[in-house]
């Protein structure tokens, strides 16, 4: 009998452990007043300035992305979520490239070679910075991804229009950035 209570209770355990790491990787964050939402103008958090080296070897900076919008995916090629999101990310950047919003993603913890190998495999369409050591990532402060993948919208003041943490589908993502990109 007691063992049982004691399974019971490692069991209700776990069963919290996972519901609060869901909602802490769903979850607010520190500055953020909503994720999945867009965020409204006024309450936009600046982004950080990110710039770095792409897979493919070419220097790229956010920065000269300004005046228009831009999502940023964080992922990795071992990853499986990312795996399972990136033809919903080809996908939508592809149909956002005609209203001029362009699309970065940042390889984290990763070899680049694996990245580039990914990329190629599923028709990325779009440049992804190299970031083995998350650095690109720790510039966003308390704003940071805590697991991948991770998308965030930039409005085209370089400012955080909206974020999400976790998979993403083509019809979760492509509303918001028409949002974004249409004020």
């Amino acid at each position: 009998m007691s063992r049982r209570i004691a399974i019971a209770a490692a069991a209700l355990v776990a069963a919290v452990a996972v519901v609060l790491g869901v909602r802490h990787l769903t979850g607010p964050k520190p500055g953020l007043p909503a994720v999945g939402s867009v965020i409204p103008a006024a309450q936009r958090p600046a982004a950080p300035d990110i710039s770095g080296t792409t897979l493919t070897g070419t220097r790229l900076s956010l920065t000269r992305l300004r005046g228009a919008p831009v999502v940023i995916n964080f992922w990795g090629s071992w990853c499986g979520p990312c795996q399972a999101e990136a033809p919903a990310l080809a996908r939508a950047a592809r149909d956002a490239r005609r209203l001029g919003v362009h699309f970065v993603g940042i390889d984290v913890r990763d070899n680049p070679s694996a990245g580039l190998a990914f990329e190629q495999g599923h028709h990325v369409p779009y440049p992804s910075l190299s970031d083995p050591d998350s650095l690109v990532a720790a510039r966003f402060g308390p704003l940071a991804p805590t697991a991948t993948p991770a998308t965030y919208i930039l409005d085209a003041r370089g400012r955080i229009a909206w974020a999400y943490f976790g998979r993403i589908t083509y019809s979760q993502l492509e509303p918001a950035v028409l949002r974004v990109a249409r004020p």
